[in-house]
Formats: C-alpha cells, sequence, structure tokens
C-alpha cells in the first residue's frame, strides 16, 4: 500500500477532501436554512411550505386530477390552502414571494 504512486495518494487525497468539504457545506447550508425556518416560524407563527414554482405545480396538478375525494387531493389542496393561507396572514417568507404573487393567490 505504501508503494503506491505519489499521484495515487494525490488523487485518494483530492477525492476524499472534496466529498467531506462539499458533505460539511451542505451540512451547514442545510443547518442555516433550519434556522431561518425557526427563526420565521418563532415570530411568525406560521411558515410559507412551498416556493412559487412548487405552488404553481401543486395547483396544476389539482387542476389535472379533479376528484374531490380522491386522499391525494384532499390532502394536496389541504396543503395548498395552508400555504397560501401562511402567506396571507405574515409578514416574513422563507421563500422569494411578491407581494403581487400573493395578492393573486386563491384558495382552492
Amino acid at each position: 500500500m505504501l508503494g503506491m504512486p505519489l499521484d495515487v495518494w494525490a488523487m485518494m487525497l483530492f477525492s476524499i477532501a472534496v466529498f467531506f468539504g462539499v458533505s460539511i457545506w451542505a451540512l451547514v447550508y442545510s443547518l442555516i436554512q433550519e434556522e431561518r425556518k425557526m427563526e420565521i416560524l418563532n415570530e411568525e407563527g406560521t411558515l410559507d411550505s412551498y416556493s412559487p414554482r412548487a405552488l404553481r405545480d401543486l395547483r396544476g396538478w389539482l387542476r389535472a386530477h379533479p376528484d374531490p375525494d380522491a386522499p391525494a387531493v384532499v390532502d394536496g389542496r389541504r396543503a395548498h390552502r395552508e400555504c397560501v393561507e401562511a402567506l396571507q396572514s405574515t409578514d416574513r417568507h422563507f421563500y422569494a414571494w411578491t407581494e403581487p404573487e400573493i395578492e393573486q393567490l386563491d384558495r382552492l
């Protein structure tokens, strides 16, 4: 094992450093985001659970699945309604929502 060429050792050390560097960066970034969410949740009492794009996607999915009694549709409508209510009743938002976007939302 000690007889491996220098370039093999260098590549192995580089790979380990990149792996742990990216992993630690992702962990720290996620913890910072979660801390921000908790701060908003503690101050506002509720939190926008979807980004503008995700809420548009959810609305499109709900329109494509009109069966009101399907469990997934019921859950989707509830999630949509909760997000819209949170957006309309709070001043701080986690995702990048604009006032015009929030004003044009309606509860399904």
